[in-house]
């Protein structure tokens, strides 16, 4: 096994285990722990939902990966297009961090966002390990 092939599963692994953390944050609604007595019940029914609903897909996302990165030749095609939706992703991530105040937006509830204080540096954070992700898959892609 080639040492960028290892690299790269370690990298897939370590993206699988933090999408695991990320979509159990979700699942178990622990964003949602200080607004519960503030918000309407109908606005915590449909974040409760919305949760779940990005939960199961975050798991299923973590699920795929492990299983991709047993086989990166194999599962070459999941892997790249996964890499074009990363870029749609980190545009997004982009949009939303420079249209809105997230971390001023949340600075009163602060489980939204999951204590981080600084939540627009986060989410360019992300943004960006996004596009680093794609142009990794791009360059190998072509390699494999």
């Amino acid at each position: 096994m080639q040492m960028t092939e290892k690299l790269f599963r370690i990298f897939l692994i370590f993206l699988a285990v933090y999408l695991i953390g990320d979509g159990l944050i979700h699942l178990f609604n622990i964003r949602l722990l200080s607004v519960s007595s503030f918000w309407p019940v109908s606005a915590i029914s449909y974040a409760v939902l919305m949760n779940s609903i990005y939960a199961s897909f975050v798991l299923l996302a973590a699920t795929l990966i492990l299983v991709a990165q047993a086989n990166l030749k194999k599962y070459r095609e999941l892997i790249l297009a996964s890499a074009i939706w990363a870029i749609f992703h980190g545009i997004l991530l982009l949009f939303l961090n420079s249209t809105q105040n997230f971390a001023q937006d949340f600075s009163d509830y602060p489980s939204l966002s999951v204590w981080l204080p600084f939540y627009n540096h986060y989410l360019f954070f992300e943004a960006i390990l996004a596009f680093i992700y794609a142009i990794v898959v791009f360059v190998r892609h072509k390699k494999l």
